[in-house]
């Protein structure tokens, strides 16, 4: 599944999902990676849900951050997918499954669960 989305400064990008919702790929207009999203499906007695375990949208150095991606990613991957995303606290410390967050991550992800496309594992 395939994706065009308008970044906040007009360019244009492809965001792509695998099958299972455990992926989403990046690319801009000339097929050049942007950044990844890695998921993990948890199942619940209740239903499943995803756990962010590794984000980067900073390839291109840097040129495509904060124009809206990630969100959008997010958005979309609830919408196709009808599962709740989670993702750790920022505690400094690597869970076993991997997942951190680093960088721009916490203040993302902060503004995520506000938003209600991230909630809290």
């Amino acid at each position: 599944m395939n994706f065009p989305f308008a970044t906040k400064d007009g360019r244009d990008v492809f965001i792509a999902f695998d099958d299972f919702g455990c992926k989403i790929e990046v690319v801009d207009s000339s097929g050049n990676e942007i950044g990844s999203i890695n998921l993990h499906c948890i199942e619940h007695d209740y239903g499943d849900s995803y756990k962010v375990t590794w984000m980067f949208l900073d390839k291109q150095n840097g040129a495509y951050v904060h124009q809206g991606i990630g969100r959008e990613c997010l958005r979309l991957h609830k919408e196709i997918f009808h599962s709740p995303i989670e993702a750790s606290d920022n505690d400094g410390i690597t869970v076993s499954d991997g997942s951190h967050l680093t960088g721009d991550a916490p203040e993302f992800v902060r503004r995520m669960r506000e938003e209600g496309l991230i909630v809290k594992s």
